[in-house]
């Protein structure tokens, strides 16, 4: 799984704050009065927006780009209507070498994954073989599994985006949901830092981030350098989150 951020509003900061200056004249000389303001007294600002004016948060955008998802996840990611998207399609595109997205149970269970390999080797012949009888592509593709991987773009405003991020990046969302969303979070965090103030308004939960790589852990071997580095990742920003 693969989340990049390949677009965002430009101005962001200044875009949002001269959109809750509607009690005052729109003007672009409130702009510049707004692109003067020093960083503190911006942030300052946007940290009175993140819990007063929603309406707002509806200028700035974010779209995203997510690659080797499982189609079981974008069935449920579509459900929020308040967002934009356009998916990699099995209509037309031949679908006879897909790959197959394993949850973390499956990776954990030898017994599982020997299961499913076999099943989708014979779904990928049974597919091939339908193609060859004359099928279409649109006829064939009612044999392959949710779990087929799939790529898809999505785009958000800010405030869509902040109930996708309170509801869908706790416990007890899906597994890949949950990564796909964390990564859209840490995606946003990088170019506008400030959001996390609309984000997370009591502050991030890691526990949940400790949660999920326990779950990862489980029935594996020995702790790895990679799982090592990933637990020290988590402890960091719980840190940098008690400072």
């Amino acid at each position: 799984m693969k989340v990049t951020l390949i677009n965002y509003t430009f101005g962001a900061a200044e875009l949002l704050l001269f959109t809750k200056s509607t009690r005052l004249t729109l003007s672009p000389a409130l702009m510049e009065t707004i692109e003067k303001l020093t960083d503190e007294e911006k942030l300052d600002q946007l940290r009175y927006m993140a819990r007063t004016i929603p309406s707002s948060w509806e200028f700035v955008d974010y779209t995203f780009l997510v690659e080797g998802v499982s189609r079981a996840y974008t069935h449920q990611q579509v459900r929020t209507r308040s967002a934009s998207y356009a998916q990699q399609t099995m209509r037309v595109l031949p679908m006879g070498a897909y790959e197959y997205i394993y949850t973390d149970a499956n990776l954990a269970s030898p017994e599982a994954m020997k299961v499913l390999k076999q099943v989708n080797e014979q779904i990928r012949a049974a597919y091939n073989k339908l193609i060859g009888l004359g099928q279409a592509v649109e006829d064939a593709r009612g044999i392959l599994p949710t779990n087929i991987s799939t790529n898809i773009v999505c785009k958000f405003n800010l405030r869509a985006f902040c109930d996708v991020a309170a509801s869908r990046s706790g416990g007890r969302t899906q597994s890949e949901y949950r990564k796909v969303v964390n990564g859209m979070i840490d995606e946003v965090l990088k170019v506008h830092p400030w959001a996390e103030e609309f984000i997370f308004q009591h502050g991030r939960n890691y526990f949940d981030d400790l949660e999920e790589f326990a779950e990862h852990l489980r029935g594996r071997g020995p702790f790895g350098s990679e799982d090592r580095a990933h637990l020290l990742k988590i402890v960091d920003q719980m840190r940098k989150e008690r400072q």
